[in-house]
């Protein structure tokens, strides 16, 4: 009797399983740009209570509460976009545990998507119960970006190796100098819009900070931000892996689009629409940050191979002494280990002359 299980989630292939964490990139974007229009649309108490809508009705009824039907509709469709985030969540994490096997930081980033997308669940009713506080819509949106860069991670390590060669470790830290600077620029982005008049409700609590300022910090941070990547691009513009540099000039371009879309909307008096294609222009450039971060290494070091898996020597153990087929010592010169100039034995299959 045929098998009534797809081959895909039998026997996935690395096409398959890059599809699905593909999916669930792509699910966690929208789900972060449909949550931006329940804010700036004043919808995020439109379903007043949770898991219910208004503490009887599942889904929202017209006329019913303080809110508009269409905010309530709104609200509930956003609640339900979570249920295709889990299933994409789930499929990684299930063509993971049929393929492989796979080192452990995939299998721990893909038990990480649905764990996290269930714990985001539980994150968005606690949010609502406390009336949209600006500390949990916060946490809901950083939470948001980790499970991007779960999924991405995913998405990179599963696929085929390039063969190119890592980047310089110089352009390597700098690298994780972007990452960290880009973590910096998404949570003071956090305290702008909690400071902000977009709350998700009119009568939603803010943070008590003074919008200028904390506009300011978030603009420095930006502006550093683009420093650091203006200059690794200049330095990596002939050198280094190509697939790398294109996804860095990539993002020093969305930067800069990001930055300026940032500069327009503040200048316009933060305009809703503006407002949610910042946060998606937020969310696609930590994305591709991610991402570059993870091509300028080599894919053997990402996945917990290469030099930095091997095991260290202590500072008591002996160095093996090298021996020949019978077992017994053989010299350091014959092993082709002395010498001080670093080189690596001859191939003994190449005879010279």
């Amino acid at each position: 009797m045929p098998s009534i299980v797809p081959t895909a989630l039998r026997s996935p292939s690395r096409r398959h399983l890059r599809g699905a964490a593909l999916a669930a990139l792509l699910t966690n974007i929208l789900i972060v740009f449909t949550g931006g229009i329940v804010r700036v649309s004043g919808s995020g108490l439109g379903c007043s209570d949770w898991p219910t809508c208004d503490g009887s009705n599942i889904a929202p009824i017209a006329g019913a509460g303080d809110h508009a039907a269409w905010q309530g509709y709104v609200e509930f469709g956003n609640r339900l976009l979570s249920a295709p985030v889990l299933l994409a969540a789930l499929l990684v994490w299930w063509l993971v545990r049929r393929s492989g096997p796979h080192p452990a930081v995939v299998r721990r980033l893909a038990l990480l998507l649905p764990l996290g997308v269930l714990g985001q669940i539980v994150l968005g009713g606690v949010t609502v119960l406390t009336g949209l506080s600006p500390a949990t819509v916060a946490g809901h949106f950083l939470v948001s970006m980790v499970l991007i860069a779960a999924a991405a991670g995913v998405y990179e390590l599963v696929g085929e190796p390039d063969g190119e060669p890592p980047a310089a470790r110089g352009v390597q830290h700098a690298m994780t100098a972007i990452i960290v600077v880009s973590m910096v620029v998404l949570f003071l982005g956090t305290l702008v819009t909690g400071t902000g008049p977009h709350g998700g409700d009119l009568n939603a609590p803010r943070f008590g900070f003074d919008l200028r300022v904390m506009a300011i910090a978030h603009a420095d941070a930006v502006w550093l931000l683009l420093g650091l990547t203006t200059a690794t691009v200049a330095v990596t513009w002939r050198t280094g892996p190509p697939r790398f540099r294109r996804t860095l000039r990539l993002l020093l371009v969305i930067q800069f689009l990001q930055g300026g879309l940032g500069y327009l909307q503040y200048w316009l008096g933060v305009p809703p629409t503006l407002v949610s294609f910042h946060i998606v222009g937020a969310t696609v450039m930590w994305t591709i940050a991610v991402l570059t971060w993870a091509r300028a290494r080599d894919h053997a070091s990402l996945v917990g191979g290469g030099e930095r898996s091997r095991r260290r020597r202590g500072p008591d153990e002996p160095v093996a002494t090298p021996r020949s087929e019978d077992g017994r010592p053989v010299a350091a010169e014959a092993a082709g280990l002395a010498g001080t100039s670093g080189e690596l034995p001859a191939d003994p299959t190449v005879s010279g002359t």
